[in-house]
């Protein structure tokens, strides 16, 4: 089971990040045209790997970490869901003989850049993510519940004027007509729409409520798999996560693989 984490900082040879005091092993391969290069490596007893993705857009680097029959590995990358956010792609493998414990309180997130309260971008817990998802999604209801009978309320309305000449000139009359079927068959496409943005939440709300990561114990020979997020800001140049679980540290910062 290959787990990975994408590191913000930017990659600039695989010599620059590891020490040559390890001992590397290395594995090629393609894979649907990408050149597909492996190196792994003992790090306090933890088994490591750097995998490396060569291709016409350019390489990308990827990790994963497995220690004492638990593997973790996560995926990060910048995305816009109900606000702008890191998203952490998580998988916990446990193919251990014995259950362990899975808590987001125990993700341990710090980034780096040149802003301002460093310690605010953390792990968002769900109970807090979701939350800001209702009230997004009740605000998206309500705008477009005006926006349906403001809609309806005009286009009921039909505008004509006429033009007489008299002893004093010429004069312009305005009219107005409403039309309750105009305005019915307006109310009715925005009922539509209002169903149809219900629907796209509540599907959204759902992935969100079984996707999140929560508590969770895993039993041997179970997988768990998950994302969470942390809030992003322009000015990061990276983010370092590392979980603790089972008494163990799995360490997916910059320096881990420096």
């Amino acid at each position: 089971m290959r787990c990975f984490l994408l590191l913000l900082t930017p990659f600039l040879g695989f010599s620059q990040y590891l020490s040559s005091e390890k001992k590397i092993e290395f594995n090629s391969y393609f894979d649907d045209g990408k050149e597909i290069i492996e190196k792994s490596w003992i790090e306090d007893g933890q088994s490591i790997s750097l995998v490396e993705i060569n291709s016409n857009e350019g390489t990308d680097y990827r990790y994963f970490i497995s220690d004492g029959g638990i593997e973790v590995g996560a995926y990060l990358y910048p995305t816009r869901d109900y606000g702008k956010y890191f998203k952490v792609d998580v998988t916990i493998v446990n193919n251990s003989n014995r259950r362990i414990n899975f808590l987001p309180s125990e993700i341990e997130v710090s980034v780096k850049g040149n802003l301002r309260n460093l310690e605010k971008y953390t792990a968002v817990s769900y109970d807090d993510y979701s939350k800001k998802v209702e009230r997004r999604q009740k605000g998206n209801e309500f705008w477009t519940s005006f926006a349906t009978g403001l809609s309806a309320g005009l286009s009921g309305n039909s505008y004509s004027q006429s033009n007489t000449y008299g002893d004093y000139g010429y004069s312009t009359t305005y009219t107005t007509t409403y039309s309750p079927a105009l305005t019915n068959l307006q109310l009715q496409q925005g009922q539509e729409n209002l169903s149809r943005l219900q629907q796209e939440q509540g599907s959204r709300m759902k992935f969100i409520s079984e996707g999140y990561l929560k508590k969770h114990t895993l039993f041997p020979n179970t997988t768990l798999e998950g994302y969470f997020l942390i809030p992003f800001h322009r000015n990061i140049t990276s983010v370092d996560v590392v979980f603790n679980i089972a008494g163990k540290t799995f360490d997916f910062s910059n320096t881990k693989f420096h």
